[in-house]
């Protein structure tokens, strides 16, 4: 960006060129090439027309790629990349990078990153997936308020409101507190039970669990400390936020088998871990964990007929969604909101709208309570 330079003035002049139409014209500067930098606008009146003059003018002594177009693909990987590399994530780098290169640059790449039309954006926004593209219009959002910053756009972008595509509302399985106990009770004995059992137990996410080793937990596993994440892009990796450094109770049921873990794992080292003795790492828990619901199948080289694997039979839920299962217990079991949310390392925003799935006996205990104050004659209550 040290190519530009900004004007020291501008020079502007405004002339009719038809009934209607007077031509804006000002000139400030120079442009890369070393010729002179201009820029014109057709108003509809002289009003109109003196009243953009000196709107371009103050424009270009604060835009140095004004008249000298400087496409959105140069500055991102020119400029923002460069910079987001040193100041965040490697996960946070990749996902910019790929957003930008699969979905944001073949469609609005091209375009002038000072003069990017709503217009452009709001059709853009309604050919992408619609699970995914909440991430790819942040991804947008970010690279063009990073060129407000840096003087290139002239007003605040994305501020207009953008309809994206709908996505499903379908609302994510968790399982029953029948179905978690007779979980805990199958997976004794695989290799990633003690995974199961953090996550289930203490409402622990996937890299958080990994990240564990037997001297995180507290006296007779009845606790367990959380702080780094192990995650497949950044390794070890300090938490997201301040909220998720905390410490956090164990259910009675899993502490009493941890605890008989770690005594066989002689109390130190990771709780997980692979066929080399090492810490397991992402890229293998998600394929041990998807094993587990294997069905009746032949081994391909004996074709002997093989029983099924020790979740065959549950419903099938993501692994991470064992962290929303243990939310939504602890919801039911009446553990406040705010106490919830933060035992699990998140605002109450971000627990109803990711994690709580509020099931039949919850809801009918509050409308129970509801008709019991209805039905008392109590003028507490006021309908509106």
């Amino acid at each position: 960006m040290q190519a530009y330079r900004k004007a020291a003035g501008a020079v502007g002049s405004v002339r009719k060129i038809r009934d209607g139409h007077w031509e804006v014209r000002v000139s400030a500067g120079y442009r890369r090439d070393g010729s002179q930098r201009a820029v014109s606008r057709v108003a509809h009146s002289e009003e109109e027309a003196e009243a953009m003059r000196v709107r371009l003018a103050a424009e270009m002594g604060r835009m140095p790629t004004m008249g000298d177009p400087l496409p959105l693909d140069t500055y991102f990987w020119g400029v923002f990349l460069p910079r987001v590399e040193r100041t965040t994530t490697r996960a946070n780098r990749d996902f910019y990078a790929s957003a930008w290169r699969s979905h944001v640059s073949p469609a609005l790449g091209h375009l002038d990153v000072g003069d990017v039309p709503h217009a452009a954006v709001a059709e853009w926004c309604s050919q992408l997936p619609p699970a995914s593209a909440p991430a790819y219009v942040r991804c947008l959002r970010a690279v063009l308020r990073a060129a407000w910053a840096d003087g290139l756009v002239a007003e605040e972008p994305m501020r207009q409101r953008l309809r994206l595509p709908r996505r499903s509302t379908r609302p994510a399985p968790v399982w029953t507190a029948d179905e978690a106990a007779e979980a805990i009770t199958r997976v004794r004995g695989e290799d990633i039970e003690p995974l199961v059992l953090v996550m289930l137990g203490a409402g622990l996410s996937t890299s958080e669990a990994l990240a564990r080793s037997w001297e995180d937990f507290g006296e007779g596993c009845a606790s367990v400390e959380v702080s780094w994440a192990y995650t497949q892009r950044d390794g070890m990796k300090e938490p997201k936020t301040s909220r998720r450094w905390r410490t956090v109770p164990m259910l009675p049921q899993c502490a009493e088998r941890l605890e008989e873990l770690r005594e066989a794992a002689g109390g130190a080292g990771p709780i997980c871990v692979n066929g080399r003795g090492q810490r397991m790492g992402p890229g293998t828990s998600p394929r041990r964990w998807a094993r587990l619901f294997w069905g009746p199948r032949s081994d391909l080289r004996t074709r002997e007929e093989l029983a099924p694997c020790a979740l065959w039979g549950l419903p099938r839920i993501p692994m991470n969604r064992l962290r929303a299962t243990h939310e939504t217990l602890m919801q039911q079991a009446g553990v406040s909101d705010s106490l919830n949310a933060a035992l699990h390392g998140h605002s109450q925003k971000v627990a109803y709208s990711n994690y709580l799935s509020p099931v039949a006996p919850a809801a009918e205990r509050a409308a129970a309570a509801v008709g019991e104050v209805i039905g008392g004659g109590t003028t507490n209550l006021q309908l509106v």
